[in-house]
Order: C-alpha cells, then sequence, then structure tokens
C-alpha cells in the first residue's frame, strides 16, 4: 500500500512537504501543491490522518465541551460548531460536562493529551485558577460563561441587555410581582440577568423580594419543582433562566391547573425552537446560538494557524422574542 513517504519520494521532496500539499497549507506553493497533489491521484495514494498527524503534530480535531448535551441550547450552538469545522476541514469531539466541575475537568485533560489542535468550552461555575494551566498547551476558547481574570478569547451575549429587555417586557406587560428562577450562583450570565431584573425593579420603584428569587441547575425538574415554591408566594408572573426551565414551569401549572397567562405570566431565554410549538408560544430571549458556535470555532481556528484575532472579547446582542406567554394580545 502506497504511504505518505513513498509519495514523498516519488515528488523528491519530505514528507512534511506532501502533508502540507494534503492539507492545503500557504507554506508551500501553489506549482509545488498541484504536483503532489498530481502524484497522490497517479499513484492511488488515500492519506491516512493518524500517520499525517504523526508528521504535523496537528490532528485536524476540536474539542467541545458543553454543559448539557440535552439541552436545546447548548445543542444549537455545538451545531453552530460541527457546521463551521466541516467546512474547514475539521472533525469534532463533543463532550458532556453535565454540570459537573469533575468531568469538565476530566475532558480538558482528555482533550489537552494530543487529541485536539483546540477546544471550545462552555464552562461550569468558571475560575481563572480552572483554565489556567490548559491554556498553556492548546488554543482554547471559552463560550457563552465569561472567566473573570483570564487572558483568552471569549464569545458571548450582553447578558445584561437581554435580562434589561425581558424584564422590561414584563414589567410594561403589568406584572410587579415577577418570581425569578437563576442558574448557578457562580454563573456570570445569570448573575448579569440578575442584575438587570434588580436595576429594573429600582427603576420602576417595584421592592426586591428575595423570597421570590432562587436559585436552580436550570434544568426542567428544577423548573417544575421550583414554580410551586414562587407561585405559594403570591407572584403574579415569573422570569426562567432559560426555556427549559420555563417550559418546567409550564408543566407544574398544567399539573396545578394553572393557566399562562391568565393566571400567571412566564417568560424564559434561550429561544429555543420548542418555545414557539408550546400551547401558549413562550416570550423569550434569542441568544444567537448558533452565531455564537461559527463564531467560536472561526476564531478558535484563527488561534490554531497563527491568525491575529481583532478582539478577545466579542460580545453579541441578544433580541427579545415577543409570543403570548405574558398576556401579549
Amino acid at each position: 500500500m502506497i504511504n505518505i513517504k513513498d509519495v514523498a519520494k516519488y515528488c523528491k521532496v519530505s514528507a512534511m512537504t506532501v502533508s502540507r500539499a494534503l492539507n492545503d497549507s500557504k507554506e508551500i506553493s501553489k506549482d509545488t501543491r498541484e504536483r503532489i497533489l498530481r502524484a497522490c491521484k497517479d499513484l492511488n495514494y488515500k492519506p491516512n490522518s493518524a500517520a499525517i498527524s504523526l508528521i504535523t503534530k496537528k490532528t485536524k480535531m476540536v474539542g467541545l465541551i458543553i454543559p448539557d448535551i440535552a439541552n436545546q441550547y447548548y445543542a444549537n450552538i455545538s451545531k453552530g460548531v460541527s457546521t463551521y469545522l466541516e467546512k474547514q476541514g475539521y472533525g469534532l469531539i463533543l463532550c458532556n460536562s453535565d454540570r459537573k466541575k469533575t468531568n469538565e475537568n476530566k475532558y480538558l485533560n482528555f482533550l489537552v493529551e494530543g487529541r485536539v489542535d483546540g477546544i471550545i468550552i462552555l464552562p461550569v461555575n468558571p475560575k481563572t485558577e480552572d483554565y489556567e494551566e490548559f491554556i498553556k498547551h492548546v488554543p482554547v476558547i471559552i463560550a457563552d460563561n465569561y472567566v473573570e481574570g483570564l487572558d483568552i478569547t471569549f464569545v458571548g451575549n450582553d447578558n445584561y441587555y437581554g435580562g434589561t429587555k425581558i424584564i422590561e417586557h414584563m414589567i410594561m406587560q403589568g406584572y410587579k410581582k415577577i418570581g425569578v428562577i437563576l442558574g448557578d450562583k457562580k454563573s456570570t450570565a445569570s448573575n448579569e440577568r440578575f442584575r438587570a431584573y434588580k436595576d429594573l425593579l429600582i427603576k420602576n420603584s417595584i421592592e426586591l423580594n428575595s423570597k421570590i428569587v432562587v436559585n436552580s441547575n436550570s434544568t426542567f425538574e428544577d423548573g417544575y419543582n421550583l414554580a410551586g415554591i414562587l407561585i405559594s408566594q403570591g407572584v403574579d408572573s415569573i422570569f426562567a433562566i432559560n426555556d427549559t426551565v420555563a417550559m418546567g414551569v409550564l408543566k407544574y401549572c398544567f399539573v396545578n391547573n394553572i393557566k399562562i397567562p391568565r393566571d400567571l405570566g412566564l417568560a424564559g431565554y434561550d429561544n429555543i425552537e420548542q418555545s414557539s410549538m408550546l400551547t401558549i408560544p413562550l416570550t423569550t430571549v434569542d441568544q444567537n446560538n448558533k452565531e455564537i458556535g461559527n463564531l467560536a470555532s472561526e476564531l478558535l481556528l484563527c488561534e490554531i494557524r497563527g491568525i491575529p484575532i481583532k478582539s478577545k472579547i466579542n460580545i453579541l446582542e441578544p433580541k427579545l422574542v415577543i409570543r403570548k406567554s405574558c398576556g401579549e394580545k
């Protein structure tokens, strides 16, 4: 069987030069590339990715670590990543941390051990010290949850702006006692949305009631379980940290014969596909999820290829999506 060394000998070049031709590298001339590709065709050479990896020290693979593979928001980001990488000739290793720091750390170690050329991570409870060692060994892009004090490229949404838009809308709909189901206490995204909530209450002379603000693991089950606690406190509406949590609230209301939006207003965040398919379509915030995946991938490949990046901090603007769950006409 013809191997890369045979092609190199036939063309009187190094195996590295053959590899560069196969990877469309700009480090060799167009004429050399075309000559090598013709030789590969004439010799019926089939590239062996493992052999090429040993020569170039590149795997043409990228690792992606997400918190919840079942969550549509993260699934859409993953789709954006995989679509972009496929067009660029890269493969993807997808890892589900299940919102556990131990899993996240395990996958980071696994990926850094020469299995990928770069990593995109949507972190769980991020701290600077969690990633300082890893970024010394492989290019890493952080997405969704910003890590304070870490010199690294970030892609995310303006969570304060998105939180402002949804809470402002709920207040304009007449709600005064808005219960909130936040994410983890250490989540920067959740905390920014909560900051917007508090600022809007002050702006509209509404007193903050800590009894109707709860934290969660951002799951459907949490939405279901926490809905009753907030409703027992007399809330007139609930803002959920994401659409999955909002649908958990919706199920609780269905089981207990609480009508949305007649008895309770409800808003989510993320604008996953299912949110528009509900009997009462969910008012929510669109987070540019596929765009986040695309941009994170583009920036990661720039770092892998040594191409300068214009900005390390890349913030997208989310959009309010008004439907029917907050009593809209």
